[in-house]
């Protein structure tokens, strides 16, 4: 009930065509009755030789003999048969038409909630904070948006459709059978009670095969995304049979649990059917004895009753199948509301204040910071001031925690103790969209998004005008390379901006960052991975990005920033010195160790 309440807000604003639906599923219902009434009626006219017209007592049974002679019945036999089997056509095609049209309508309100769906789970994704990316694995948030939001509509809408009309069918066929003889469906309702207990029983068992089939296809989805992006890896290591082999594994694994759970799906027709026909046979005994031996029911209603009693199998047989739906359903609701409740870590003040300027100082005050509450300190009382205009440097071994703090300052993640604070206002009082404006950020893993290049340059940005993208891309020592390329800058660039060099990619990040105008940049090992062509051109190209504007930069390359005024030591999470190349050579020890390691002491 938690899930179909959840689901409810998705279709109420579809109510117009909820409500056709509605109207079809009554208007095929009751042409559902009627053509197997008139089979009925077929079949005594061809046994019989006519119709009853019925014993004018009164009864629903009664009536509706009357009313069907007075359709059907005519002065010969095959004119009463003709009339039978037209009327029967009438029926069939009235149901059918009735049941395309709510299938339709139902259809455009499935395919409406799952776009909506799915645009408001990515929404939440998007407010997400870092934390919540590292935390969830990858083919469980792309699974979730594509297909667990699938499955849970699908099978919703289905058991939806089927949850108004198969009670209303069975109800009304049901009256037809009272009206006919009370008695045997009386007797007949025995089979309710013996459906409904297969169904529950294997109901239970469907949700939990169906969990691990949706956990298995996040398997699948997380390898294979991870495979791809990894392909370069893949190659140059000749892993491809190790890749085939964990995918297979993966696969089979998949297949086992589908195979389950369908085995299980597809046990509750053939069982609940099975059980039927033998309380059905049981009744056909009962019944013939009464119509042949005590002669107490009519053969044409003995007739009758029979084709209903069939008509009655379909919609209890129906309605097992959707409670089977309702399980997937719920198995695959469950994991995207898991989703759509997941509370970011990072709150947006009610009230804001604007983050417009920095003029004062960047301030880190006695911060430490760890991943998780359980995982060991990654910073411990970092104590800083980063001033306007100010060039800094922020050095140490790998895992000393240069790239933490340096996520730190934009609030991409907030300090388990201490605080940070810019114009010595805490960030966390700011909205983290308005923060971030101020920064540019340049990092060594540059990520483009496969569109133009035009569009990555111009990303996160509105009312941008083709001369100011040619202009960020001279400016960063693009232009040249892109103007080599036959469609400039509407290249695509391939995924991750796998079409150009390193370098290339580099040029292009700095020319998004130029765009934005920051007032203060971040550079996370920019040049860490380049050859000494590229870093040339990438240098000449930061340089016009850092001219007047505030520069904290990371790395382990001390060559890059030896000459910087201000140097500040990372050791285990700790600042170990800060000062100028040469002062830290005489003062700090991590510093000098490191500097000994890469040549630059004599």
């Amino acid at each position: 009930m938690n899930v179909l309440r959840r689901f409810w807000p998705y279709m109420r604003p579809h109510w117009w065509h909820v409500t056709l639906s509605l109207l079809a599923t009554l208007l095929f219902v009751v042409f559902n009755g009627a053509a197997y009434w008139l089979s009925a009626s077929f079949l005594a006219a061809l046994f019989q030789g006519g119709l009853d017209t019925g014993a004018g007592d009164g009864t629903l049974n009664d009536l509706l003999k009357q009313a069907t002679a007075a359709l059907l019945v005519t002065d010969t036999p095959q004119g009463t048969l003709l009339r039978a089997a037209l009327a029967i056509v009438i029926a069939f095609l009235g149901k059918n038409l009735f049941s395309y049209m709510q299938l339709w309508y139902i259809s455009f309100v499935e395919q409406r909630v799952i776009k909506a769906l799915r645009d408001d789970l990515f929404s939440k994704l998007m407010r997400q904070d870092l934390a919540f990316f590292q935390r969830e694995r990858r083919g469980d948030l792309i699974s979730g948006v594509l297909n667990d939001v699938e499955q849970f509509n699908l099978a919703l809408n289905k058991s939806f459709t089927k949850l108004i009309r198969d009670p209303i069918n069975a109800v009304v066929v049901l009256i037809l059978l009272l009206a006919v003889s009370w008695k045997l469906t009386l007797a007949a309702l025995v089979v309710v009670p013996a459906v409904g207990s297969v169904v529950l029983l294997l109901g239970r068992k469907i949700k939990k095969h169906a969990v691990r089939v949706q956990e298995r296809i996040a398997d699948l989805t997380g390898r294979l995304q991870e495979m791809i992006a990894g392909i370069r890896v893949v190659k140059a290591f000749t892993a491809e049979p190790r890749e085939q082999s964990r995918f297979h594994s993966l696969t089979g694994r998949h297949y086992r649990s589908s195979i389950s759970q369908e085995r299980l799906r597809r046990l509750v027709i053939p069982l609940n059917e099975l059980v039927g026909v033998l309380i059905i046979s049981a009744l056909l005994y009962v019944g013939g004895e009464l119509v042949l031996v005590r002669g107490t029911l009519a053969s044409e209603d003995f007739i009758r009753f029979l084709v209903l009693l069939f008509a009655l199998l379909t919609p209890l047989l129906s309605l097992g199948n959707v409670t089977a739906n309702i399980k997937v359903a719920e198995a695959s609701g469950d994991r995207v509301f898991r989703l759509m409740d997941s509370v970011p870590t990072l709150p947006t003040p009610a009230h804001p204040k604007p983050a417009d300027r920095f003029d004062d100082e960047l301030r880190v005050e006695d911060v430490s910071f760890r991943y998780t509450d359980d995982a060991p300190a990654v910073l411990s009382d970092i104590d800083l001031a980063i001033r306007p205009g100010e060039r800094l440097a922020i050095v140490g071994r790998s895992g000393s925690g240069k790239s933490t703090l340096l996520n730190l300052l934009p609030r991409f993640f907030d300090p388990t103790e201490g605080r940070i604070t810019l114009n010595g206002t805490d960030l966390r009082e700011f909205d983290p969209n308005a923060l971030r404006r101020l920064f540019g950020i340049v990092t060594q893993d540059v990520i483009l998004f496969h569109t133009t290049i035009a569009e990555n340059i111009a990303y996160g940005l509105d009312d941008v005008t083709s001369d100011q993208i040619r202009e960020a891309a001279m400016a960063a020592n693009a232009g040249e390379f892109i103007h080599t390329l036959p469609e400039g800058y509407e290249t695509v660039v391939g995924e991750t901006g796998a079409l150009f060099s390193g370098g290339q990619r580099q040029r292009i990040s700095i020319a998004r960052a130029l765009l934005r105008d920051p007032r203060i940049v971040l550079l996370d090992e920019a040049t860490s991975a380049l050859d000494a062509e590229s870093e040339s051109a990438i240098q000449a190209a930061l340089s016009r990005l850092t001219e007047g504007r505030t520069v904290v930069t990371v790395t382990h390359r001390l060559t890059a920033v030896k000459d910087l005024p201000r140097i500040v030591v990372l050791e285990q999470g700790r600042i170990a010195g800060e000062g100028t190349h040469a002062e830290l050579l005489q003062s700090c020890e991590p510093y000098r160790i490191l500097a000994e390691s890469q040549g630059l002491v004599e």
